[in-house]
């Protein structure tokens, strides 16, 4: 099953010191309607290579990698939109990624105009 979307429940969002040793600026974890972990999505300052996004099957969900510049788009996403999605496209041994998108809907939906 190379490509599966799941709706986004929840999210949480962690900063974490400076002294952590896995190079997060941050992590957003993603949730399910049953509460089960989506996927985790960390984030990298530039001076830290990001690391390959993987399958964990001993946590059960995947960990995807982005720049830090990718976080407050994401934030935004989760905050402000819904429904959301996580997308795991799972290519191994190739490539594998992830994706937190919006479903299609009209242009300008709740939009106010001051």
């Amino acid at each position: 099953m190379p490509v599966t979307s799941t709706e986004i429940a929840k999210y949480s969002v962690s900063i974490p010191s400076a002294e952590d040793p896995n190079r997060f600026t941050a992590t957003v974890g993603l949730f399910s309607a049953g509460g089960g972990v989506l996927a985790l999505l960390r984030f990298y300052l530039p001076e830290h290579p990001l690391a390959p996004n993987e399958f964990r099957s001993d946590l059960g969900y995947p960990l995807i990698s982005y720049p830090v510049a990718a976080l407050a788009a994401i934030v935004d996403i989760l905050r402000n939109e819904k429904p959301t999605y996580f997308t795991w496209f799972d290519y191994r041994p190739t490539r594998c990624f992830g994706a937190v998108s919006t479903s299609r809907e009209p242009a300008g939906e709740g939009e106010a105009v001051p």
